[in-house]
């Protein structure tokens, strides 16, 4: 139809052909959307900005209807402290403060005092600041009036899992124009900070570089701005600035330098750049670090012929030299279908703010298996579907190694602001390298797309029940998540159709869970009042999707197992994440301890209290432990054998009643699991575990208990044992609460209820 290819409206400018150096003379407009854009994808909250800063913007910060973005997706926790960032130090700011003091380098290597760099490219001392126009003095231009163009023809395509190379070259275009405005808004707050002669003149000397190597070369360039560490910069140094904390950081402002330098290589265009020594070594980005005879302070970098000179040495490059530590590349090739990925273990950049995983250090030996993997993984994601992997591919530019975790492996994470890195710690195995490929690479083609045509608008703030996750999730995540495993569950679909449509139970079980959890989801993202037009139609189209496959031919094996751990998830999640209503158990507990019969058999009404306390992300142990018994069915038999007895070989957390509840042996499993709850009253874990194997053998009110208000019950528990010191067992108290009266209402665990959460409460 005609109309499904008009552009859908688009708030976001295209600066793809604005030069750089001249970005800080735009005027933004006057409807101040470019604060709001920015201001979402940093995460600011909902307040308005330093005076200086919107000043040197042209307006304050809308705070109408204004929605932070999520800052991360992936399986990590939410509500920790997120780690140091593993080299670069202090808090940088636009204003205020007190510069540190360090030298500078001449283009000898001859240290002086510290000021401006000279035409020729020497650092010289300076007794006073450069003075930046301001206000009416500033040549300011009108905003370009182009937007980036998105179709619903496209969002559906995006949608269906497979977007095509039109569709994938706009949604990069667009992020051109996404670091061009953070460029544009820390340029422009920088002109009137505090800062002194040789950061300043880094930064005008880095602009003119990356202008000139920009009309030299500007597709390499663009490609250097998508870098992930350089949105990780971009947006770290914003963050900072608009918070209107005291005191520059000279270490961030002076990677400015080393991008040029990168700039510069690329278009191949001599150059001299101040670049900032950090720990005695300067960063190029995508190009890796070089040592330096200073611990710290300023240097200048000498580009020429493809090589880089600092303080007189022979010269360094992508090359090599003394001294050169490489950004190494990562590639595979199956069929002329090819993926390539630099190994992101030197740039200090490389971890971002809201990163909730530390980085690996430089990973010298490790390099080779991460080759080694990549390998693999492409060996499987080409084999199935070239051309979904290369559009898998296409999104991806970087493999940032997060720190191995003995209880993690495999672990990826998205994190805008370094949209284009793959973060994983170290996986099992290919196969997983792969799943987790296709998981990332889904959420930055999402969130690609969500910056050109918005998906959520405001909304009331619900949060909602999701299979994958322990914890309840607002709208944008839910759907980011519904979306990435409906791409996990393209994945299975296409390897157990290749494989025969029968051999590969392990891929029929993981496609029919991912199905079925997406599944669960479509009735509350299609009823969202959160969603945008652009947001309802790319649900429509998802959910067609979903609702093919659901109408898949697949073992009856695998079908009635995954819906079996759906429903185990479900159990879990209420146990953690609802509260029944405190009045209603008191009842039904002084009813119990009297010796009364059950006086108010009706359904205690609960509400949402979302965790506070760390909690584990990954598959709780019966869902890893069943996805075992499928895909390695030998391996499963070795852990559940009277020889296999061993918790060390288990998985994670994985308690002898899960071991047995899998294997079908659900009397013992009943028994471990009560075991379980003597030891640690109230475990989520064991107390679903329990009520699963006695709704097997319970119809009516008494089954609804367990499987729809577990939490009910597991309140009644321990209410019940802090009036009398005894612990009734939990059929026991389904029973006699069953024997009160009919009227319980059937609560589906599909229609889990949600709720807006509490003003200040962390999502």
């Amino acid at each position: 139809m005609a109309h499904d290819l008009m552009p859908v409206p688009s708030g976001l400018v295209d600066l793809c052909e604005v030069d750089v150096d001249r970005l800080a003379s735009l005027a933004g407009p006057p409807s101040g959307e470019w604060q709001r854009w920015i201001a979402a994808w940093i995460g600011h909250p909902g307040r308005p900005l330093p005076g200086d800063v919107a000043l040197a913007l042209g307006g304050d910060l809308d705070l109408t209807d204004y929605l932070p973005r999520t800052t991360s997706f992936g399986e990590m926790p939410d509500g920790t402290d997120p780690p140091k960032p593993p080299r670069l130090p202090g808090v940088a700011a636009c204003s205020g403060g007190r510069p540190a003091s360090g030298g500078a380098m001449t283009s000898g290597g001859a240290m002086t005092s510290g000021g401006a760099m000279t035409s020729g490219g020497a650092m010289t001392h300076a007794s006073r600041r450069l003075v930046r126009p301001t206000g009416s003095a500033r040549r300011v231009v009108s905003p370009p009036v182009a937007r980036h163009r998105i179709t619903p023809r496209d969002i559906e395509a995006v949608a269906g899992g497979s977007p095509g190379a039109a569709p994938l070259r706009e949604l990069l275009r667009g992020q051109i124009s996404k670091r061009m405005l953070m460029l544009w808004a820390l340029l422009r707050g920088l002109e009137n900070a505090d800062l002194d002669d040789a950061t300043r003149t880094c930064v005008d000397e880095a602009l003119r570089v990356l202008g000139d190597a920009q009309r030299r070369a500007r597709d390499a360039v663009h490609d250097l701005l998508l870098h992930p560490t350089i949105g990780t910069w971009l947006a770290g140094s914003l963050r900072r600035c608009w918070q209107g904390s005291a005191g520059p950081d000279l270490d961030r402002l002076g990677y400015v330098g080393g991008i040029a330098v990168a700039a510069a290589l690329r278009a191949r265009m001599p150059c001299r750049v101040p670049v900032r020594i950090i720990d005695g070594l300067v960063s190029i980005p995508t190009m890796g670090v070089v040592g330096s005879g200073a611990t710290s302070g300023w240097g200048v970098a000498h580009v020429s012929d493809r090589r880089v000179t600092l303080r007189g040495s022979a010269g360094w490059g992508p090359a090599g030299g003394d001294g050169w530590t490489p950004a190494r590349m990562l590639s595979s090739t199956v069929d002329g279908h090819r993926i390539a990925l630099t190994l992101e273990d030197t740039d200090p950049f490389r971890a971002a703010d809201t990163l909730p995983l530390p980085v690996a250090a430089r990973c010298d030996e490790a390099a080779a298996r991460w080759q080694r993997l990549l390998d693999g993984a492409w060996s499987v994601l080409a084999g199935d579907d070239g051309v979904r992997a290369e559009e898998a591919a296409a999104v991806l530019s970087a493999l940032v190694p997060l720190r191995e975790v003995p209880d993690r492996p495999g672990t990826g994470v998205t994190v805008i602001d370094a949209l284009g890195a793959l973060m994983v710690s170290p996986p099992t195995d290919a196969l997983w390298l792969a799943i987790t490929v296709v998981h990332e690479a889904a959420h930055t083609r999402l969130e690609m797309l969500s910056d050109l045509a918005p998906l959520v608008g405001p909304h009331d703030g619900s949060v909602h029940y999701a299979p994958w996750r322990p914890d309840p999730r607002p709208l944008a995540p839910l759907l980011h998540g519904a979306f990435a495993f409906a791409q996990i569950a393209a994945f299975w679909a296409g390897r157990w159709a290749r494989d025969g449509a029968g051999s590969d139970l392990g891929a029929a079980y993981e496609f029919a869970w991912c199905r079925d959890a997406v599944s669960a989801v479509l009735p509350v993202l299609r009823d969202a009042a959160g969603l945008t037009e652009a947001g309802r139609r790319f649900v429509s189209a998802m959910g067609a999707r979903i609702d093919v496959w659901i109408a898949a031919d697949l073992p009856i094996a695998a079908t009635t197992t995954a819906a079996t751990v759906l429903r185990d998830v479900a159990v879990v999640w209420r146990l953690r994440n609802r509260r029944p209503d405190r009045d209603h158990i008191e009842r039904w507990a002084r009813d119990w301890a009297a010796g009364r019969p059950c006086g108010r058999p009706v359904a205690p009404s609960s509400r949402l209290v979302p965790q506070t306390e760390p909690y584990s992300p990954h598959r709780h142990a019966r869902q890893a432990l069943t996805s075992l018994r499928f895909a390695m069915p030998d391996r499963f038999a070795g852990l559940a054998g009277s020889a296999g007895l061993d918790p060390a070989a288990w998985p994670v957390n994985a308690t002898l009643g899960d071991l047995l509840y899998v294997r079908g042996d659900l009397g013992r499993a009943a028994e471990e699991f009560r075991r379980e709850l003597q030891a640690r009253p109230g475990r989520a874990e064991s107390f679903a575990g329990l009520a699963l194997v006695l709704a097997r053998r319970a119809g009516g009110l008494e089954r609804r208990l367990y499987l729809d208000h577990p939490e009910a019950l597991l309140a009644l528990s321990v209410r019940i044992r802090e009036l009398t010191g005894s612990t009734p067992d939990p059929r026991t108290l389904a029973r006699w609460i069953a024997a009160g009266g009919p009227g319980y209402p059937d609560r589906s665990w599909r229609s889990l209820k949600t709720r807006p959460l509490p003003v200040g409460a962390r999502r």
